[in-house]
C-alpha cells in the first residue's frame, strides 16, 4: 500500500509574496518614522505616499490615516504627535497579542500543504 502526498507549490509562493509585501511595508514605516523624527515634511509625505499606495488607502480613524491627514495638511507637528501615539500604542501591547504589522508565517520546506489549500492526497492500495 503506497501513499503519495503532493502540493502545487502555490502556498509557498503566496507566502513568499506576503513576506515580501510585509518587508516593504516595514521599510516604508521605518522611512516614515525616520523622516518624521528628522522633521523632514517632504520625505515624510513621500514615505507616506509609498505606504498608502502599497496598502490602498489608510482609514482616517487609523493611526496611519491620522498621520496621513496631518501630512496632507502640511502639519508636521501633528503628524509627529500621531506617530508618537501610534508607536506608544504598538510598543505598549502585551507580547502574546497579535500586532497589525506581525510577519506572516515563513514558507514551509515541507512538500505537504494544508488540506484545502491546493494539496492532493492520493491513497492507493
Amino acid at each position: 500500500m503506497g501513499m503519495r502526498i503532493g502540493g502545487t507549490g502555490s502556498v509557498a509562493v503566496s507566502q513568499e509574496v506576503g513576506v515580501g509585501r510585509w518587508q516593504q511595508r516595514q521599510q516604508g514605516v521605518k522611512d516614515l518614522m525616520s523622516a518624521l523624527s528628522n522633521g523632514d515634511l517632504g520625505a515624510a509625505q513621500k514615505a507616506f505616499a509609498g505606504l498608502a499606495g502599497a496598502n490602498g488607502s489608510a482609514s482616517s480613524s487609523s493611526p496611519l490615516g491620522q498621520i496621513g491627514q496631518a501630512l496632507q495638511a502640511g502639519d508636521l507637528a501633528g503628524a509627529q504627535k500621531a506617530a508618537q501615539s501610534w508607536q506608544g500604542a504598538r510598543s505598549g501591547r502585551h507580547h502574546g497579542h497579535l500586532q497589525p504589522t506581525a510577519a506572516p508565517p515563513a514558507p514551509s520546506s515541507s512538500t505537504a500543504a494544508a488540506p484545502g489549500v491546493g494539496s492532493l492526497i492520493n491513497l492507493s492500495a
